[in-house]
Order: C-alpha cells, then sequence, then structure tokens
C-alpha cells in the first residue's frame, strides 16, 4: 500500500503508470523525477484540501492567502512568487490555470472526487506549452467501477466546518455513469475567513464500436469566500494582534462560478495507430469587493473577473514496431479575460480586458535501439496573438438619452451640461502581442537491471506574459525561456525504492515582480540569467508487510539576475510519512513536513524584511475500517492536523503575514457500497 507522500516507485506487482504527457508510460521509463498519488493514498491521509496533499510532496512548498484551498498556490522548484505562471495544474488533461496571476483555484474539486494525482516536474513545455515550465500537476477525477456503486463521506472539524459527499456510478461492458456531489462549509482559522463551497461532476464514458469511444464529463462549481487579510509581523510578536484575528477592511470577500465540459473522442484501427480529440469549454466567473461587505453592495458596484475559454487538440500514437513510436498532435485555444476596479458598472470604474488565441503543433519520437536502451527527442512550435485592452467606464455625453440640464446665470445664455446619461467604456490604450515561440527536449534511460536505471535529460521552456502582467508593465515585456538539465537514477525493489535527481537550469527574460515609484510597481524582464540548481530524493520502504514508510527531501539553490536569492523560496524542504495497517480494518497515518526558512516575498535584495521562518507541521488520521454484507464498507476516521500546534504563516510580504491554523481536530465517516 503506497502512503500519501507518494514515492517514486513500487514493485513490479503494483507498478506505477503516468498516463500525462505523450503516451502512457511506467514511472521508470520516464525520464524525469514524478510521483503518483491514488485514491488510497487521498483516504488515509488525512488532508484537507489538495494544496495540504500536494505540499506533502518533493520540492513542493505551499503559498496560501486563505489557509484553505481558495487562493493557495504551489510552489514547485524554486518558482517563488511566479509559481502560478510556472506550474500548470490540470484537471484530467485540461488547464485550470486562469490567464492572470490568481493561478489554479484548487477549490474547484473536491478530494473524493479524484482518482490519482501526477505531478511530473521539470519542463514540459513540448506537450503542455506555457505555463507548464517549472512542471505540472495533473489531477484525474473517478471513473466509475464495474456494476453498480456507491459513496457517502460526512466529516465535522474544528471551526465550525463540515464536508459532506456523495457518489454513484454504473457500469457495464461497454458504458459507464458517474456522479458526484459535495458540499463543505467552514469559518476558517481566521476571522473573516469563511469559505461555502458546492461541486457537482457527471461524467459518460462509452465504447461504440470495436473502434470508437467516448468521454463526456460536465464539472460545475460554486463557492462563497471570505479572505481574512494580513497581520504585522510586529503587532503579532508584540501580542497586540492574535494569529486568529482578521478584518474586513484588510480582506475581501465575493462568490465564485466556475463550469467546464469535456468531449474526447478516440479511435483506434489497430495496435499500431490510434487517434484522440479533447474538446474543452470551460468559463469562470467571479464577482468580489475589497475592505467592504460584498452582499450589501449593489452588482454594478462589485467587481468581476470573467474569463471564457475553449481548446481544443487532435492526437496520435503510432507505432510501426518494437523499436520506434511517434506520437503527438495539433492544437487550438481560445481565451477572452476581463477584470474591472472599482466596480464594473460604475462611472471612474477600470477594465483590463484580453483576447489570447492561437496554435500549436509537436512531435515525440521514442527509440529503443536495444532493450537496456531508451531515447526520446520531442519538439513544440507554439504561435500566440495576445490582444490587450486598458480603459475606464465614463458618461457617453452623445448618447440621445441623456438630460441636457440648462446652466443658470451667470453662465452664458447657452451653456448646458448633459446628465444622467449611460455608461460607456472608453479604450485608453490597446496593444497586440505576437509570440512564435519552440519548445524541445532530448532524454534517454539506461536500465542497469530490471529495477535499477539511470536517465539523463534536456528540454527548452517558454512561458508568455498574462494579462495581469502586461496590465503592470512596459511595453517590451516578452516571454521567458529557459534550458533545463535534469539526471538521476531509479531503483525499485521489492522491500525498498528511492529516486535521486538532480537538475539545473538557467531562465533568460524571466519575466519578474519590482517594486517601483508607482502605486503598485511593475513587471519586467530580468536583465540576466536566473538560476536554479538542486537535489530532490524520494524513497520508500517496507519494513514490513503492515508498515510502511515514505520520505523525499529537496535542497533548491535560486540566484537572480541580480544575485540575490529568489524571495518565499526555501533551500529545504522535507516530507515523511508512516503508513501502518495492522490488520482488522485499522489504519493509522503520521505525515510530517518540514519548510525551511523563506526571505519575505517583497524582499528582492534579502535584506529590508524578516525571513519567514523555517516549520515543521505534523497531521495524523486513525481509521477503522468495518465490512458489511454484499461487499459494503463502513468506516470511521479521526484525526488532528498540525499535532504540535506549530505557530506559522506560508507567505508574507512587507512583514505583513498571513498565518496559518493552529491545532485543529476533525472526525467523520464513509460508507462504501
Amino acid at each position: 500500500m503506497q502512503s500519501n507522500s507518494a514515492s517514486a516507485f513500487k514493485p513490479a506487482e503494483m507498478e506505477e503508470i503516468i498516463v500525462s504527457g505523450s503516451t502512457p508510460m511506467s514511472i521508470m521509463d520516464l525520464a524525469r523525477s514524478a510521483t503518483l498519488i491514488t485514491a488510497e493514498d487521498i483516504n488515509e491521509s488525512g488532508a484537507q484540501n489538495i494544496p495540504d496533499l500536494l505540499a506533502r510532496q518533493a520540492n513542493i512548498s505551499l503559498k496560501s492567502f486563505s489557509g484553505n484551498s481558495k487562493f493557495t498556490s504551489i510552489d514547485l522548484r524554486g518558482s517563488g512568487d511566479t509559481s502560478v505562471s510556472n506550474v500548470l495544474v490540470l484537471i484530467d488533461g485540461v488547464r485550470v490555470n486562469a490567464p492572470d496571476l490568481s493561478g489554479a483555484d484548487f477549490s474547484v474539486l473536491d478530494l473524493t472526487q479524484i482518482e490519482r494525482i501526477e505531478i511530473i516536474r521539470g519542463g514540459n513545455s513540448v506537450r503542455y506549452g506555457s505555463g507548464a515550465a517549472h512542471g505540472i500537476i495533473n489531477i484525474i477525477t473517478q471513473a466509475a467501477a464495474p456494476g453498480i456503486k456507491g459513496k457517502i463521506k460526512t466529516e465535522a472539524a474544528s471551526y465550525n466546518s463540515y464536508k459532506a459527499s456523495g457518489a454513484i456510478s454504473m457500469a457495464n461492458s461497454n458504458h459507464s455513469l458517474a456522479l458526484n456531489a459535495s458540499t463543505a462549509d467552514g469559518n476558517g482559522f481566521r476571522d473573516h475567513n469563511r469559505l461555502k463551497q458546492r461541486d457537482f461532476l457527471i461524467d459518460y464514458q462509452g465504447q461504440l464500436s470495436d473502434q470508437w469511444q467516448v468521454r463526456i464529463k460536465s464539472k460545475a462549481h460554486r463557492d462563497k469566500y471570505q479572505l481574512p487579510g494580513h497581520l504585522g509581523r510586529a503587532e503579532l510578536e508584540a501580542g497586540s494582534a492574535k494569529r486568529s484575528d482578521g478584518s474586513i477592511e484588510g480582506g475581501n470577500e465575493g462568490n465564485s462560478q466556475d463550469d467546464s465540459q469535456l468531449l474526447q473522442l478516440q479511435w483506434q484501427s489497430s495496435d499500431t495507430l490510434a487517434l484522440k480529440s479533447n474538446t474543452n469549454f470551460r468559463e469562470r466567473k467571479t464577482q468580489f469587493i475589497f475592505g467592504r461587505n460584498f452582499y450589501l453592495l449593489d452588482k454594478n458596484a462589485r467587481n468581476l473577473i470573467n474569463q471564457r475559454s475553449l481548446f481544443s487538440e487532435l492526437l496520435f500514437n503510432w507505432l510501426p514496431n518494437n523499436w520506434l513510436s511517434l506520437s503527438g498532435g495539433i492544437e487550438a485555444s481560445r481565451s477572452e479575460y476581463l477584470r474591472t476596479n472599482s466596480g464594473q458598472g460604475v462611472k471612474g470604474g477600470e477594465k483590463n480586458s484580453g483576447e489570447l488565441d492561437g496554435h500549436a503543433y509537436y512531435l515525440f519520437t521514442d527509440i529503443t535501439p536495444a532493450e537496456a536502451l531508451k531515447f526520446n527527442l520531442a519538439y513544440r512550435r507554439d504561435i500566440k496573438n495576445n490582444r490587450y485592452r486598458y480603459g475606464a467606464i465614463d458618461d457617453d455625453e452623445t448618447s440621445a438619452e441623456c438630460d441636457t440640464v440648462f446652466l443658470p446665470p451667470p453662465f452664458d445664455t447657452f451653456s448646458s451640461v448633459k446628465e444622467n446619461c449611460p455608461l460607456i467604456f472608453n479604450i485608453n490604450s490597446a496593444s497586440e502581442q505576437h509570440w512564435r515561440n519552440e519548445a524541445y527536449e532530448a532524454s534517454a534511460i539506461y536500465s542497469v537491471t530490471a529495477a535499477l536505471n539511470i536517465f539523463g535529460s534536456f528540454s527548452n521552456t517558454f512561458r508568455n506574459p498574462n494579462v495581469d502582467e502586461l496590465a503592470l508593465s512596459p511595453p517590451e515585456l516578452r516571454p521567458q525561456t529557459a534550458e533545463r538539465y535534469e539526471s538521476g537514477f531509479k531503483y525499485s525493489g521489492d522491500v525498498f525504492a528511492v529516486d535521486i535527481t538532480y537538475f539545473h537550469f538557467r531562465t533568460r527574460d524571466e519575466i519578474l515582480f519590482r517594486l517601483s515609484s508607482g502605486p503598485f510597481g511593475e513587471n519586467i524582464n530580468a536583465d540576466g540569467n536566473i538560476e536554479r540548481k538542486g537535489v530532490e530524493l524520494q524513497s520508500r520502504i517496507y519494513i514490513n508487510p503492515s508498515l510502511e514508510l515514505s520520505s523525499n527531501f529537496s535542497y533548491t539553490d535560486t540566484q537572480t539576475d541580480q544575485q540575490k536569492r529568489v524571495p518565499l523560496v526555501p533551500y529545504v524542504t522535507a516530507a515523511s510519512n508512516l503508513n501502518w495497517d495492522p490488520g482488522n480494518g485499522i489504519n493509522l497515518n503520521i505525515s510530517a513536513r518540514f519548510t525551511g526558512e523563506r526571505f519575505d516575498g517583497n524582499d528582492f535584495n534579502n535584506q529590508q524584511f524578516g525571513k519567514l521562518p523555517s516549520h515543521t507541521v505534523v497531521d495524523t488520521q486513525l481509521s477503522y475500517s468495518h465490512e458489511l454484507d454484499n461487499n459494503q464498507t463502513l468506516q470511521w476516521f479521526i484525526g488532528v492536523r498540525n499535532l504540535l500546534n506549530k505557530r506559522y504563516s506560508d507567505i508574507a510580504y512587507s512583514n505583513s503575514v498571513y498565518p496559518a491554523a493552529e491545532r485543529n481536530y476533525f472526525g467523520g465517516f464513509s460508507y462504501d457500497f
């Protein structure tokens, strides 16, 4: 049984397969550092949400403004504050990252809806394009099991929190249908920190003929949220503020809806040729307000983020013989984005909008000249066109709907003003960018024995600026590119497995945020190269058939173009997980994660603000499963998060910190039928 701190390997009878990328393959055949988290791992982990689960994996650190899955980002391999644009999050292969600096919203999916999570570190631009420079996290939802199956799960926790979910599926040899719904509500650790959410998922898969398969998936998310804002480090240390304090003046609140539809078609003519198409439409709408009560304001006075995106791709996989395989695809995408400031229908309100469309094609070649040796070559050509507009809402004095008011003396008899005019959006500035990027990869794996291999890879990646970065940037802001090297070895035995990876990459024109004389600062391209290098270790040992220990350790050295440490990136992260299954339905899971000290998010010269100190967080869950008649299972679980009651913060800017939760408790049950 694999732990939630999933290591890179399992024994042969439990081989881990990664489905992200060009074709499904064993982790042993992947020339990258990778991690697989299964539904069983999630169930045993006691994790609160997706970010909590991911933070326990190798070389991943957490940055959270809220303490929950809303407005929380994942940093992989030292991205720092731009991790939302360098780490790509996918759900069933479809990107979740927003085209702004908010990143992926991890609240759009409940843990009970997940079958597996795949983490592939390093450059993935050939397959996924912009945004996958440091790695990908592909979340795969559950499919229907044969027969009629169902699951009900409820959980209550500290801070008046609860979760409830239900799933039912029906499947035969040709068709399957899965339905999943969940609801959650909680006040959060701090004042003014409530998150209430609803999620619904429907998934149909069908074998239409010997050659044709179809999948239709629809996902809907709704939430209402509050954010408590920041607290001053000095006030916390002096005791004049409590870590649980929050203020509406320093926070914001709003609601979100996020809907996506996925259509997949697959055609397989023989064992050698297969075609697959993916088409996805997503609409995300968020209304929000800063420093005031959201529901006491008129809709027009609220701010709005509205995103619509359409993505389609056609993939092929050709296996002409046992030593060569070709795979690749062509894709087309279009997205529209709008964000308002100072109200979406109020005079003086500002609008930032963008339209991004493009297409790409890519090709992977796998060559196996000998049984123990494998090579991979890959190339991508990517073309994007971005139209950005900035403007403000003002009176349309040319409209016939305006009221004309004549001014009394001493004004001229014919002097008048226009009043009660309809509002119009005036474009103050507009720009267009045309980006043409290339990405390529080369890798090799040599199998020393059936259980041991060594690997090396090189990749060239790119990332385009997003709408938020264009809003605060000089007109010449351009894409960043990077050269990435990775090497290591993997060993997978019956009782012990280890993966050690060294990585080194150099980024040119990296897009960075810098404080300036203006009110917000600006995004610029770095003057020189930014280097990141380090090592990752993942290991697992079966101490005995009922006891498993998994551990990981990462060291990352990051240097800016000014020879300074990249803010918010720790030198060291580590995690360890003990999973004990003594029998009789009992399972005990203890997880500990360590995050080293980091510089403040605005401390670009590494000496202006205090550091975020290192911290260790320990979580534990005890569960008991009882088998009932007719393959029914009842499971009870209780647990403690932050068992040692560590007081810490994952993120800080200019000595303003966002405290994480102290010790808290949870418990519940699930019923499988």
